[in-house]
Protein backbone atom coordinates (compact mmCIF):
# COMPACT_ATOMS: atom_id res chain seq x y z
CA UNK A 1 0.00 0.00 0.00
CA UNK A 2 2.75 2.08 0.94
CA UNK A 3 4.55 1.73 -2.54
CA UNK A 4 1.51 2.71 -4.33
CA UNK A 5 0.97 5.73 -2.45
CA UNK A 6 4.69 6.87 -3.28
CA UNK A 7 4.20 5.62 -6.39
CA UNK A 8 1.26 8.39 -7.01
CA UNK A 9 3.22 10.59 -4.96
CA UNK A 10 5.89 10.78 -7.37
CA UNK A 11 4.01 10.67 -10.68
CA UNK A 12 2.13 13.77 -9.08
CA UNK A 13 5.47 15.36 -8.11
CA UNK A 14 6.81 14.87 -11.86
CA UNK A 15 3.43 16.35 -12.99
CA UNK A 16 3.58 19.12 -11.14
CA UNK A 17 7.17 19.90 -11.83
CA UNK A 18 6.41 19.26 -15.47
CA UNK A 19 3.56 22.52 -15.52
CA UNK A 20 5.90 24.63 -13.60
CA UNK A 21 8.73 24.33 -16.47
CA UNK A 22 6.02 24.53 -19.13
CA UNK A 23 4.47 27.39 -17.36
CA UNK A 24 8.07 28.91 -16.93
CA UNK A 25 9.22 28.82 -19.99
CA UNK A 26 5.97 30.11 -21.95
CA UNK A 27 5.79 33.87 -23.13
CA UNK A 28 3.71 36.08 -25.57
CA UNK A 29 5.13 37.86 -28.60
CA UNK A 30 3.18 41.53 -28.88
CA UNK A 31 3.69 43.91 -31.39
CA UNK A 32 1.89 47.14 -32.34
CA UNK A 33 -2.09 46.78 -32.75
CA UNK A 34 -2.46 49.87 -35.73
CA UNK A 35 0.37 50.21 -39.15
CA UNK A 36 3.64 51.14 -38.80
CA UNK A 37 3.56 53.82 -41.72
CA UNK A 38 6.98 55.50 -43.12
CA UNK A 39 7.74 57.11 -45.87
CA UNK A 40 10.04 55.57 -48.74
CA UNK A 41 13.87 56.15 -48.17
CA UNK A 42 13.48 56.25 -44.37
CA UNK A 43 14.53 54.00 -41.81
CA UNK A 44 11.99 52.37 -39.49
CA UNK A 45 11.65 49.86 -36.47
CA UNK A 46 8.71 47.30 -36.33
CA UNK A 47 8.19 47.32 -33.19
CA UNK A 48 8.09 43.44 -31.01
CA UNK A 49 8.46 42.62 -27.53
CA UNK A 50 7.95 39.59 -25.52
CA UNK A 51 5.75 38.89 -22.12
CA UNK A 52 6.41 38.55 -19.02
CA UNK A 53 9.73 40.38 -19.66
CA UNK A 54 12.49 37.90 -20.32
CA UNK A 55 15.50 37.54 -21.62
CA UNK A 56 15.39 36.54 -25.47
CA UNK A 57 19.00 36.19 -25.74
CA UNK A 58 19.45 32.22 -25.86
CA UNK A 59 16.24 32.47 -28.16
CA UNK A 60 15.86 32.31 -32.05
CA UNK A 61 14.10 35.11 -33.19
CA UNK A 62 13.06 35.03 -36.98
CA UNK A 63 11.57 37.96 -38.88
CA UNK A 64 9.87 36.72 -41.87
CA UNK A 65 6.95 37.56 -44.35
CA UNK A 66 4.71 34.73 -46.25
CA UNK A 67 7.86 32.66 -46.19
CA UNK A 68 8.89 30.76 -43.42
CA UNK A 69 11.75 29.16 -44.70
CA UNK A 70 12.82 32.53 -46.63
CA UNK A 71 13.74 35.06 -43.29
CA UNK A 72 13.93 39.12 -43.76
CA UNK A 73 16.22 38.55 -40.59
CA UNK A 74 17.38 35.43 -38.84
CA UNK A 75 19.47 35.29 -35.06
CA UNK A 76 19.68 32.05 -33.51
CA UNK A 77 22.50 30.69 -31.39
CA UNK A 78 23.71 33.87 -30.49
CA UNK A 79 24.67 34.88 -34.23
CA UNK A 80 22.90 36.34 -37.31
CA UNK A 81 21.94 33.39 -39.63
CA UNK A 82 21.94 34.99 -43.98
CA UNK A 83 21.39 31.38 -45.24
CA UNK A 84 17.96 31.54 -47.41
CA UNK A 85 17.61 35.55 -46.40
CA UNK A 86 15.77 37.40 -48.82
CA UNK A 87 18.24 38.94 -51.13
CA UNK A 88 16.33 42.37 -51.33
CA UNK A 89 17.04 43.08 -46.86
CA UNK A 90 20.71 41.94 -47.09
CA UNK A 91 22.59 44.80 -45.75
CA UNK A 92 19.13 46.47 -44.94
CA UNK A 93 17.31 44.23 -41.85
CA UNK A 94 18.96 43.75 -38.25
CA UNK A 95 18.37 43.37 -34.52
CA UNK A 96 19.00 45.50 -31.40
CA UNK A 97 20.88 42.66 -29.85
CA UNK A 98 21.79 44.74 -26.81
CA UNK A 99 18.23 44.95 -26.19
CA UNK A 100 17.69 41.50 -25.52
CA UNK A 101 17.78 41.50 -22.12
CA UNK A 102 14.77 43.72 -22.44
CA UNK A 103 12.66 41.61 -24.44
CA UNK A 104 13.19 43.77 -27.22
CA UNK A 105 13.10 41.60 -30.06
CA UNK A 106 11.95 44.48 -32.91
CA UNK A 107 13.14 44.88 -36.40
CA UNK A 108 15.14 47.91 -37.69
CA UNK A 109 14.53 48.42 -41.79
CA UNK A 110 16.90 50.92 -43.77
CA UNK A 111 16.09 52.96 -46.60
CA UNK A 112 12.62 51.57 -46.73
CA UNK A 113 11.77 50.27 -50.22
CA UNK A 114 8.06 50.46 -51.68
CA UNK A 115 8.68 46.95 -52.02
CA UNK A 116 8.48 46.53 -48.13
CA UNK A 117 5.37 47.52 -48.06
CA UNK A 118 3.11 44.77 -46.22
CA UNK A 119 2.62 41.87 -43.49
CA UNK A 120 5.23 40.84 -41.01
CA UNK A 121 5.64 38.35 -38.94
CA UNK A 122 7.97 38.50 -35.73
CA UNK A 123 8.63 34.77 -34.09
CA UNK A 124 10.43 33.84 -30.73
CA UNK A 125 11.01 30.79 -30.33
CA UNK A 126 12.55 28.36 -27.38
CA UNK A 127 13.14 24.64 -27.29
CA UNK A 128 9.95 23.88 -25.73
CA UNK A 129 7.78 27.02 -27.00
CA UNK A 130 7.25 29.28 -29.71
CA UNK A 131 5.10 32.53 -30.35
CA UNK A 132 4.59 35.24 -33.42
CA UNK A 133 3.05 38.90 -34.10
CA UNK A 134 2.36 40.54 -37.04
CA UNK A 135 3.19 43.70 -37.75
CA UNK A 136 2.11 45.50 -40.75
CA UNK A 137 4.38 47.83 -42.41
CA UNK A 138 2.41 50.41 -44.66
CA UNK A 139 5.64 51.97 -47.33
CA UNK A 140 4.06 54.91 -48.83
CA UNK A 141 5.27 57.57 -51.43
CA UNK A 142 3.64 61.33 -52.48
CA UNK A 143 3.12 61.57 -55.99
CA UNK A 144 3.45 65.13 -58.19
CA UNK A 145 1.37 67.38 -57.52
CA UNK A 146 -1.89 67.25 -59.75
CA UNK A 147 -2.15 69.21 -62.73
CA UNK A 148 -5.62 69.96 -64.19
CA UNK A 149 -6.46 70.67 -68.07
CA UNK A 150 -9.31 71.05 -69.97
CA UNK A 151 -9.49 68.60 -72.56
CA UNK A 152 -10.42 68.97 -75.28
CA UNK A 153 -11.29 73.32 -75.13
CA UNK A 154 -13.91 74.96 -77.10
CA UNK A 155 -16.59 72.13 -77.39
CA UNK A 156 -20.26 72.20 -75.48
CA UNK A 157 -19.75 69.18 -73.46
CA UNK A 158 -15.70 69.33 -72.66
CA UNK A 159 -14.19 67.35 -69.76
CA UNK A 160 -11.13 68.23 -67.44
CA UNK A 161 -8.33 65.77 -66.89
CA UNK A 162 -6.80 65.79 -63.34
CA UNK A 163 -3.21 63.64 -63.60
CA UNK A 164 -0.62 63.26 -61.32
CA UNK A 165 1.83 60.33 -60.73
CA UNK A 166 4.38 58.67 -58.52
CA UNK A 167 1.92 57.72 -55.92
CA UNK A 168 2.18 54.67 -53.45
CA UNK A 169 -0.25 53.28 -52.02
CA UNK A 170 -2.82 53.93 -54.84
CA UNK A 171 -4.40 57.45 -54.15
CA UNK A 172 -7.99 58.63 -53.76
CA UNK A 173 -9.23 61.22 -56.15
CA UNK A 174 -11.87 63.59 -55.02
CA UNK A 175 -13.41 66.34 -57.16
CA UNK A 176 -15.56 69.27 -55.85
CA UNK A 177 -17.41 71.80 -57.66
CA UNK A 178 -17.25 75.49 -56.39
CA UNK A 179 -20.05 75.51 -53.91
CA UNK A 180 -17.81 72.67 -52.13
CA UNK A 181 -20.13 69.92 -53.18
CA UNK A 182 -18.57 66.20 -53.58
CA UNK A 183 -19.18 65.55 -57.10
CA UNK A 184 -16.64 62.69 -57.65
CA UNK A 185 -19.58 60.17 -58.67
CA UNK A 186 -19.76 62.07 -62.25
CA UNK A 187 -15.56 61.26 -62.80
CA UNK A 188 -13.87 58.41 -64.74
CA UNK A 189 -10.78 57.82 -62.94
CA UNK A 190 -7.92 54.72 -63.81
CA UNK A 191 -4.71 54.02 -62.47
CA UNK A 192 -1.77 52.53 -63.55
CA UNK A 193 1.24 50.75 -61.86
CA UNK A 194 4.29 51.58 -63.45
CA UNK A 195 7.45 48.88 -63.38
CA UNK A 196 8.93 50.22 -59.55
CA UNK A 197 5.50 49.72 -58.28
CA UNK A 198 4.18 52.99 -58.22
CA UNK A 199 0.70 54.64 -59.54
CA UNK A 200 0.03 57.24 -62.05
CA UNK A 201 -3.79 58.26 -61.95
CA UNK A 202 -5.11 60.03 -64.63
CA UNK A 203 -9.35 61.29 -63.73
CA UNK A 204 -11.96 62.34 -66.12
CA UNK A 205 -15.03 65.18 -65.46
CA UNK A 206 -18.01 66.34 -67.77
CA UNK A 207 -18.26 70.35 -67.89
CA UNK A 208 -20.19 72.58 -69.63
CA UNK A 209 -20.01 76.53 -70.39
CA UNK A 210 -22.23 77.19 -67.49
CA UNK A 211 -18.97 75.55 -65.07
CA UNK A 212 -16.57 77.59 -63.38
CA UNK A 213 -14.65 76.45 -60.84
CA UNK A 214 -13.80 72.76 -60.14
CA UNK A 215 -11.54 71.50 -57.45
CA UNK A 216 -9.31 68.01 -58.10
CA UNK A 217 -7.99 66.37 -54.68
CA UNK A 218 -5.52 64.03 -54.51
CA UNK A 219 -4.99 62.28 -51.31
CA UNK A 220 -3.22 59.02 -50.00
CA UNK A 221 -5.50 56.26 -48.24
CA UNK A 222 -3.37 56.92 -45.37
CA UNK A 223 -3.72 60.12 -43.32
CA UNK A 224 -1.54 62.85 -44.83
CA UNK A 225 -2.21 65.99 -45.92
CA UNK A 226 -3.54 67.11 -49.55
CA UNK A 227 -2.60 68.24 -52.45
CA UNK A 228 -4.66 70.32 -54.53
CA UNK A 229 -4.85 71.66 -57.58
CA UNK A 230 -7.89 73.82 -59.14
CA UNK A 231 -8.75 75.14 -62.29
CA UNK A 232 -10.81 77.80 -63.02
CA UNK A 233 -13.84 78.42 -66.01
CA UNK A 234 -15.42 81.32 -66.69
CA UNK A 235 -18.86 79.62 -68.70
CA UNK A 236 -19.01 83.13 -70.24
CA UNK A 237 -15.42 83.37 -72.10
CA UNK A 238 -17.07 85.40 -74.95
CA UNK A 239 -17.16 88.32 -72.70
CA UNK A 240 -13.27 88.89 -72.59
CA UNK A 241 -13.34 88.72 -76.26
CA UNK A 242 -16.06 90.98 -76.43
CA UNK A 243 -14.07 93.63 -74.33
CA UNK A 244 -11.03 93.22 -76.45
CA UNK A 245 -13.42 93.78 -79.47
CA UNK A 246 -14.91 97.25 -78.00
CA UNK A 247 -11.31 97.87 -77.02
CA UNK A 248 -10.09 97.20 -79.96
CA UNK A 249 -12.75 99.48 -81.95
CA UNK A 250 -12.97 102.40 -79.08
CA UNK A 251 -9.11 103.31 -79.83
CA UNK A 252 -9.64 104.33 -83.18
CA UNK A 253 -12.73 106.53 -82.56
CA UNK A 254 -10.96 107.90 -79.54
CA UNK A 255 -8.43 108.99 -81.82
CA UNK A 256 -10.40 110.52 -84.36
CA UNK A 257 -12.80 112.17 -81.88
CA UNK A 258 -9.48 113.82 -80.43
CA UNK A 259 -8.22 115.15 -83.60
CA UNK A 260 -11.52 116.63 -84.74
CA UNK A 261 -11.58 118.27 -81.01
CA UNK A 262 -8.06 119.61 -81.99
CA UNK A 263 -9.00 120.99 -84.81
CA UNK A 264 -11.81 122.99 -83.86
CA UNK A 265 -9.86 124.17 -81.45
CA UNK A 266 -7.01 125.50 -83.69
CA UNK A 267 -10.04 126.74 -86.04
CA UNK A 268 -11.05 128.95 -82.71
CA UNK A 269 -7.32 130.11 -81.94
CA UNK A 270 -7.66 131.54 -85.37
CA UNK A 271 -11.04 133.16 -85.16
CA UNK A 272 -9.79 134.75 -82.02
CA UNK A 273 -5.99 135.51 -83.90
CA UNK A 274 -8.00 137.33 -86.54
CA UNK A 275 -10.82 139.32 -84.65
CA UNK A 276 -7.59 141.14 -82.31
CA UNK A 277 -6.42 142.52 -85.46
CA UNK A 278 -9.30 143.24 -87.03
CA UNK A 279 -10.01 145.25 -83.61
CA UNK A 280 -6.25 146.45 -83.25
CA UNK A 281 -5.98 147.90 -86.85
CA UNK A 282 -8.40 150.97 -86.80
CA UNK A 283 -6.60 151.81 -83.39
CA UNK A 284 -3.23 151.98 -84.86
CA UNK A 285 -4.36 154.27 -88.07
CA UNK A 286 -5.79 156.82 -85.37
CA UNK A 287 -2.63 156.61 -83.46
CA UNK A 288 -0.70 157.28 -86.71
CA UNK A 289 -2.95 159.98 -87.56
CA UNK A 290 -2.31 162.15 -84.67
Amino acid sequence: MKSDQLKWLHVTFLLVHQCSVSQSDTFRVFGPSAPVVVFRGEDTVLPCYLSPNISAVNLEIRWFREDYTAPVCLYRYGRYNFNNQITSYRGRAELFPEEFKKSNVSLKLKSVRHSDHGLYKCMVKSQQWYEEANIYLAVRALGTHPSVSLLPPGREQSQLLCRTEGWYPEPVVIWTDRDGNNVTSLSTTTAKQDSQGLFSVSSYIPVNQESTVFSCMVRSPLPEPDWESQLYIFGESFSAHSGFMVAFFLIPVASVVAVVLLVIQWKKMNENERNVEYKAIPLLRRELGK
